[in-house]
């Protein structure tokens, strides 16, 4: 299978939309020592758990999403067969828990500043994100198209966050004083949807208000650390309103009080999807995602994901949809096996699609995106 790269990806598209999937390879990339899921697991306390500890040794996996699965399948079975009911309602009371050691597990292992990303690190992920939100992408001042497009997240980390709002970049300049200069990067494209509070604008927090806002173009299709239900809203925890309290001091803060963000961490698609439909917000999401999906002469870019089953919800919308072009990313040799799992996964979705609407895969090397070089 031919890999192509991210500069070949760009010039084939260059009078498109490119839309943005992020998976959780976004965030490994940069911070491999705090996202991958065998870092997370040993940094989790499963003292009150042990059995949970052993479901992981003995499925001989570190993905938390498949040991959840595992229990809920369980549960589904063991009335066939006979089991007892507190062994049912263990396994439903670790299945809960471990949705909940996976959130607090990500709190604890992120960094803690938006400084411990350098600037020549944002700076390359904000060049990276402006091929597909950047100012430079629209071109109705020269009597073209708007073709800022949409970026969509499965991750639950605040480092697409921090990047977006990360505008000024300090270069060191020996000719100044102090040695540095702020300098202005292409602006991005990044309203998600929240705003303050009507009845109290300088609240420490903003609301989403996405039934009203028709411009949201940042969605986290899973939820996020920063976001939390609040009764009917939904409330985005923020630095500057808070008085310069840090985002992941104010998440710990709430993780002690047993107040959990907005997340899907259900082990199956459908769990996810269940989930998913349960929240205005993550609802939305999912149907922007699909009006995209369905939009004639735009493309799709993923970064960092690997069309597993369990994020089946969100690959459906694609195989439903219209668009032509999709580019996945893969990172070193082709031939390794998780990357032939991708390029079967991927190939297959194109199989499944419509043939009024066929589907043109191609795979680009993840390294020669530079998203965080």
């Amino acid at each position: 299978m031919p890999v192509i790269t991210f500069e070949e990806a760009l010039a084939e598209t260059t009078d498109m939309k490119r839309h943005l999937l992020l998976g959780n390879g976004f965030s490994i990339a940069l911070f491999p020592s705090c996202f991958t899921y065998g870092t997370l697991l040993d940094s989790v306390d499963f003292t009150p758990y042990p059995e949970i500890r052993w479901a992981f040794a003995t499925l001989g996996t570190v993905d938390f999403e498949i040991v959840i699965n595992a229990l809920r399948q369980t549960i589904a079975l063991m009335p066939i067969y006979g089991g007892d009911a507190s062994a049912l309602a263990l396994m439903e009371q670790h299945a809960e828990a471990l949705k909940e050691l996976l959130v607090q597990a990500i709190a604890g292992n992120h960094p803690e500043r938006p400084n411990d990303i350098t600037e020549e690190q944002y700076r390359s992920c904000r060049q990276f994100l402006a091929h597909f939100v950047g100012e430079s992408r629209d071109r109705r001042a020269q009597g073209g198209d708007n073709l800022r497009a949409k970026l969509f997240s499965l991750n639950y980390d605040l480092l697409l966050y921090w990047t977006l709002l990360h505008n000024q970049i300090n270069v060191r300049d020996t000719s100044r004083p102090f040695g540095l200069v702020a300098e202005e990067t292409e602006p991005l494209e990044h309203n998600d949807g929240f705003l303050p509070p009507e009845d109290d604008p300088d609240a420490e927090y903003v609301e989403w208000k996405g039934e009203e806002v028709d411009k949201q173009s940042v969605f986290y299709l899973h939820g996020a650390l920063h976001l939390f239900d609040h009764g009917p809203e939904l409330q985005k925890k923020c630095w500057e309103r808070s008085g310069g309290i840090a985002l992941i001091e104010q998440v710990h803060d709430a993780l002690n009080k047993d107040k959990f963000p907005l997340y899907v961490s259900e082990g199956s698609s459908d769990g996810k999807l269940d989930r998913i439909m349960h929240s205005a917000y993550l609802h939305k999401g999912l149907r922007t995602l699909r009006k995209n999906c369905d939009s004639i002469g735009v493309s799709f870019f993923i970064f960092g994901h690997s069309l597993a089953d369990n994020d089946m919800h969100i690959l459906n919308q694609i195989r439903k949809g219209r668009f032509a072009k999709l580019y996945i990313s893969i990172y070193g040799d082709p031939g390794d096996e998780a990357n032939r799992q991708i390029i079967q996964r991927a190939n297959g979705l194109a199989a499944m699609r419509s043939e009024r609407y066929p589907l043109s895969i191609k795979f680009y090397d993840a390294s020669s995106a530079h998203v965080w070089a």
